[in-house]
């Protein structure tokens, strides 16, 4: 419960009254004049491709970084 006290005599000044409309409805939006956009589904074709070898050769490429280290 919340009271508004005058500081200085200790007297209560008001009570606040429990939410209005106002403050209950604050975050109600009216209804939209445009529909909103759907979301749909789309179908799409799966492409199977096989595994490119890897543009360099590991052995090669674990020499340089153990070289690099040193």
């Amino acid at each position: 419960m919340v009271m508004i006290m005058d500081m200085t005599t200790g007297k209560v000044i008001a009570e606040p009254e429990e939410y209005g409309d106002e403050v209950l409805n604050a975050s109600w939006l009216p209804p939209q004049r445009e529909p909103a956009v759907q979301l749909q589904l789309v179908q799409v074709e799966h492409i199977e491709t096989t595994p490119k070898a890897p543009p360099i050769d590991a052995e090669h490429f674990l020499e340089a970084v153990y070289r690099f280290q040193e």
